[in-house]
């Protein structure tokens, strides 16, 4: 018992520090990368300079969270939850900010409350859900869950940040997983949302009506139960115009140019293009640090966090992102690696959601730097520059830490 205990110590040991050489490598990444495209990087306006504080600062508020107890974080999430709600809801009262509500002014600096929302959710809902352990196999256990992820998106899905609405509910179905939820209440929470999706197509609906209806043939429960719920999820299909129509005009061009990007080559399709371009133009070695000429002549937008992965494939080439890639992936294996070690539910909850998070990050950002995916200002952790961001990174990598000591 001994020697199992010493090995399980061990092995957190050894994630713990390997957490902290991924930390280092990605945010090396990100000033060189940053410093690279920046026209005088010790200026305080620079992406660069403005990066290099921002890490000062999170590398203070990570030593301090890592060393919080967990029991002071379970009795206290109701609170955190709370008061992150709060925190969120003040810049509808504040004058807008790029014609959003979405950051607080400060002055010298803004603060974006959204980013610590999505792991003040994460960490009621694994309060709640390890509360009630006993009660995981009765359905009712996802409506609370399901209530304060849907309350915390609707509130940023109206600042209006689409992107972080959808990052706060990602976390959900994971966590919910981790607990012991069954395989077909997970399904029926899908399944709407898929439904809605595939309804813009006639052969995709059809395609899902078909794979929806053996799902629920495999799946044991009672006939009629079944019938009404299948039929209940194909008539959500129409909701599809509802929720279309509801979209924002640039939200909506967004979509068609992901379709199609030959539709507005210099309008809203021109980022994804320009971004496809410096990926493909940098090839296996790259162009050279600081030699990038998508990047260097400012064709590529948004390049110091949106598409930064843009500009390493331009600079340091295929073998330069499959570095940043190896990383990511260590990041998130390591964080389950650690939740799988830990032998407290409300901890093991926790970090779920938080690689859930992070996770759906990289996986976004890098599916959009590719034309995988609808352009949306999600960036990628640890790499991407933004002050909030980068703070609720080092937050959330702290809370792991500090449930490991646990």
């Amino acid at each position: 018992m001994i020697f199992m205990d010493n090995s399980i110590l061990k092995g957190v040991r050894d994630s713990i520090w390997r957490l902290f050489f991924i930390i280092i490598g990605l945010t090396a990444f990100s000033l060189v990368t940053l410093y690279s495209i920046s026209d005088n990087p010790l200026s305080f306006s620079s992406s660069f300079y403005r990066q290099s504080v921002f890490l000062i600062f999170s590398s203070i508020v990570f030593i301090i969270v890592q060393n919080i107890k967990m029991k002071t974080i379970h009795d206290n999430s109701t609170m955190i939850f709370i008061g992150t709600l709060i925190f969120c809801i003040i810049p509808f009262f504040l004058p807008r900010v790029e014609y959003t509500y979405r950051w607080i002014d400060f002055g010298l600096f803004y603060i974006q409350p959204a980013e610590y929302l999505k792991c003040a959710t994460v960490i009621v809902i694994a309060k709640y859900l390890s509360n009630n352990q006993l009660k995981v196999k009765d359905n009712s256990i996802i409506i609370i869950p399901s209530v304060l992820t849907l309350m915390s998106a609707f509130i940023v899905l109206n600042q209006p940040d689409l992107g972080t609405a959808v990052i706060i509910c990602a976390p959900l179905l994971p966590m919910l997983l981790w607990a012991g939820v069954s395989n077909f209440l997970i399904f029926l929470m899908i399944a709407p949302v898929v439904t809605i999706l595939a309804a813009s197509n006639i052969i995709t609906f059809t395609i899902w009506a078909v794979l929806m209806f053996i799902f629920f043939i495999i799946f044991h429960a009672n006939i009629v139960t079944k019938s009404i719920l299948y039929f209940a999820n194909i008539f959500t299909g129409l909701l599809t115009p509802f929720l279309w129509n509801n979209l924002a005009e640039y939200q909506k061009q967004r979509i068609l140019t992901f379709l199609n990007p030959d539709l507005d080559p210099m309008g809203s399709a021109y980022h994804i293009i320009q971004s496809i371009t410096a990926i493909g133009s940098g090839g296996l070695f790259g162009k050279g640090w600081g030699l990038g000429s998508q990047t260097q002549l400012k064709f590529l937008p948004v390049q110091e966090s949106d598409f930064i992965l843009s500009v390493i494939a331009e600079e340091f080439g295929f073998l330069g992102i499959l570095c940043v890639m190896t990383l990511c992936f260590l990041l998130i294996k390591t964080l389950l690696d650690i939740a799988f070690r830990s032998s407290d539910y409300f901890g093991s909850l926790v970090i779920i959601g938080l690689a859930s998070i992070l996770l759906s990050h990289i996986f976004i950002n890098s599916a959009m730097t590719i034309g995988l995916m609808p352009v949306k200002g999600l960036p990628i952790p640890f790499i991407s520059a933004g002050g909030s961001f980068l703070l609720s990174c080092f937050i959330m990598v702290g809370l792991v830490i500090s449930f490991s000591k646990n």
